[in-house]
């Protein structure tokens, strides 16, 4: 099991990152963006950020809200979450996987097109829209979010992945 926020706001640091990595291999290869290409790079981000703000509320009457109030307690938080060491060492062997991905194929793609890159930044900026709002939600709650499959009775409806669980706020995970 991952927690919620921590996972996306991870991912936008993975992203990011790579984003950054594959932008100095474009710009090594294909020299500076031209000056209508900095319109694009100013203007994708701000959309990717409006976008997934309006999400993250109830005025497109979709995304994150509904999910969040699916969300099913988890019966025995001990035996499914595990400690936090495993919990610790699940999510960096994700995240190194992850990060490895994200370099090699932001890179490749760099190297022909310099601008693709731009996808990572957006991509970046919709996790950490996703991140700030679960981490907001769980406070206003006083639960934590949790992804993953839990084996127990009542399981959450039917509204696509991922299936999200909840478990009171306490000091050990907050």
């Amino acid at each position: 099991m991952i927690r919620f926020a921590h996972k996306e706001l991870s991912y936008a640091a993975v992203v990011t990152a790579a984003g950054l990595i594959a932008g100095g291999v474009g710009v090594a290869m294909h020299g500076p963006p031209s000056a209508r290409i900095w319109w694009a790079l100013a203007v994708l981000p701000v959309w990717g950020f409006v976008w997934r703000w309006l999400n993250t509320t109830r005025l497109l009457r979709r995304g994150d809200l509904p999910m969040f109030e699916a969300a099913v307690p988890i019966a025995d938080p001990a035996r499914a979450l595990g400690t936090r060491k495993q919990v610790t060492w699940t999510l960096r062997k994700f995240y190194g996987r992850m990060f490895g991905f994200w370099i090699v194929a932001a890179t490749a793609v760099a190297y022909f097109e310099p601008l693709i890159v731009m996808f990572c930044f957006v991509h970046g900026v919709d996790s950490l829209i996703r991140g700030s709002q679960t981490a907001r939600w769980e406070r206003q709650h006083g639960v934590l979010l949790w992804e993953g499959r839990v084996e127990q009775e009542q399981q959450p409806p039917d509204i696509g992945p991922p299936r999200v669980y909840t478990t009171p706020r306490q000091k050990a995970w907050a």
